[in-house]
C-alpha cells in the first residue's frame, strides 16, 4: 500500500516512526561527522560541552545535598561525570542501575555519578530506590536541556553518558547492556582520573 493510500492518521504516525527512526541512526551510529556541539539538529559528539542544566535533587544519596535541592551540572565541574537517564517504569533502565551503580562504587567520590529522572514522578522514583536501594542521587531537570541534548524525548531510554571534568562529552549510549559499562569506556575513565594527578 502507498502511502497516498493510507489514511492521514497512518501517514502521520508512518512519518514520525521515520522521523524517530532516523534519529535514532544517527545517535547510534553517527560518531564520524564532525561536530561543533549538539544542537537540536544533531545529537552530541564526543568533545562536545553539554549545556550547564538546571537540575532539583529527588533523592540525595550518597552527597551532602537534600531533597529539592536546585543546581548545575556546572556544579560537578572538576570530576568526570557519568549520568544515568532512567525511569521506574523502564525495564532496562532498573537492570543497567546495578551496572552504574558498580561504577559508583568502583571509583568512589573521584567521579560524580548522577541519575536524571526522565518523564517520572519523584513519587514513583522514590519508592523504586526505597525497594531496591540507592548507591548514587537522583534528580530530575528543570528546564530539560540535557534531555534535549540527547535526545531523551526522540530515542528513549535508558541511556548513559559520560563527560569529563569540562562539561566535555567522553562517551553515550542509548540502550542498556548486560555486560555492564564497556571496558573501554572504564579506560577512558581511568585516563580522565590519572589526567588530574599532581
Amino acid at each position: 500500500m502507498t502511502d497516498k493510500a493510507r489514511s492521514p492518521r497512518t501517514r502521520t504516525l508512518m512519518d514520525s516512526r521515520r522521523r524517530s527512526a532516523g534519529m535514532l541512526a544517527l545517535v547510534l551510529g553517527g560518531f564520524t561527522v564532525a561536530s561543533s556541539g549538539c544542537t537540536p539538529e544533531q545529537p552530541p559528539r564526543p568533545g562536545d560541552r553539554i549545556p550547564d542544566s538546571a537540575l532539583e535533587v529527588i533523592d540525595p544519596t550518597a552527597t551532602e545535598w537534600s531533597s529539592g535541592d536546585r543546581l548545575r551540572l556546572s556544579d560537578l565541574e572538576g570530576r568526570p561525570v557519568l549520568i544515568d537517564f532512567w525511569a521506574s517504569w523502564c525495564p532496562p533502565c532498573l537492570e543497567q542501575h546495578e551496572h552504574v551503580s558498580a561504577v559508583a562504587e568502583r571509583y568512589g567520590d573521584r567521579i560524580a555519578v548522577l541519575g536524571v529522572l526522565v518523564d517520572d514522578t519523584p513519587a514513583n522514583a522514590l519508592r523504586w530506590m526505597e525497594e531496591q536501594g540507592a548507591t548514587y542521587p537522583t534528580v530530575q531537570e528543570v528546564d530539560g536541556s540535557l534531555e534535549d541534548a540527547f535526545w531523551i524525548p526522540a530515542t528513549g531510554l535508558p541511556h548513559l553518558a559520560l563527560i569529563d571534568q569540562n562539561r566535555r562529552l567522553v562517551w553515550h549510549r542509548l540502550g542498556a547492556s548486560a555486560n555492564g559499562i564497556p571496558e573501554e569506556v572504564l579506560a577512558q575513565l581511568d585516563a580522565l582520573l590519572s589526567e588530574r594527578q599532581p
